[in-house]
């Protein structure tokens, strides 16, 4: 369970500090119709993203060199789909309009330094060992990858993804997801949901403590779906804004929004500062 913990806190750190550069070139709803409904959440990733700013750690659950190499030829879609249970790997969906079948095929044969199987509707990856560890295929001009356990499986049901199932059914997750920020992330009701549910018995008692706060601002407030965006605004200083949205009971919705600007630190140079752990003391200096 401290695993769960771990891959929830990497996942969302991955995205805190996935930041520059400029995208929305994509319809997000449009984006959606290819993301099945269950999933835990989805980002969206502008052109240009700055893939160093990525910590080392985040390795351990995505793997970076396919980021790296879907984002040299435009922007796309990553989808956590589930937790497998087992040994708490996540599966991913990653979603492309810029890659083809075949080169997306490629791309993970060498990733994975692994082999490939072929049928009529996808390919599989397959490792030394004959286990599978990917499934691509494609469809109305998107390509997706999905790693982890079942992967086939998933990439079938996506084949066969109807809109109604898709997270573009989700009428309070679509009032919100359309952005033009460098990066987009969309937490459904399913996400929320879970972390509401998630049993206590293998945490420590400050982790106990943590999620407990957790639930009842979520009991509290009542959210049904949640935004948060991340734009880097190339003026002189360059303007970093962070804008969260949140689609609560009752169909209303809260919007919080701040920026940040400095004249000698860039982007890079803050999120190194607070890696560090040394925000409050550069300013102190």
């Amino acid at each position: 369970m401290n695993r769960v913990i771990v891959l929830l806190s990497g996942v969302f750190l991955f995205l805190s500090v996935f930041i520059t550069g400029c995208g929305g070139d994509v319809s997000i709803q449009y984006e959606l119709e290819m993301v099945p409904g269950l999933c835990f959440l989805h980002v969206h990733i502008g052109d240009n993203m700055n893939i160093g700013l990525i910590p080392d750690e985040i390795n351990e659950f995505i793997p970076m060199w396919l980021c790296d190499s879907l984002h040299t030829r435009g922007s796309f879609g990553i989808s956590l789909l589930g937790i497998n249970l087992t040994d708490f790997s996540p599966q991913m969906l990653f979603l492309s309009r810029e890659v083809t079948t075949d080169e997306m095929l490629q791309l993970g044969t060498v990733g994975f330094n692994c082999g490939f199987e072929e049928n009529i509707e996808r390919y599989n990856l397959i490792d030394d060992r004959g286990s599978m560890i990917g499934s691509i295929a494609s469809r109305d001009g998107w390509t997706c990858l999905v790693t982890g356990s079942g992967s086939d499986r998933s990439t079938g049901r996506w084949l066969e993804l109807e809109e109604d199932e898709s997270l573009a059914s989700d009428m309070d997750l679509i009032t919100i997801s359309e952005s033009d920020a460098d990066l987009t992330v969309l937490i459904s009701h399913n996400s929320i949901a879970f972390i509401s549910v998630i049993p206590t018995g293998m945490l420590s008692r400050a982790e106990v403590r943590m999620l407990n706060k957790v639930k009842g601002i979520i009991q509290t407030i009542e959210p049904s779906a949640l935004r948060i965006s991340l734009d880097i605004i190339d003026e002189e200083p360059t303007v970093t804004v962070l804008e969260i949205q949140l689609v609560r009971d009752g169909d209303n919705v809260t919007t919080f929004s701040a920026s940040f600007s400095d004249t000698e630190l860039t982007p890079e140079n803050l999120l190194q500062i607070i890696r560090d752990g040394g925000f409050l003391n550069y300013f102190r200096d």
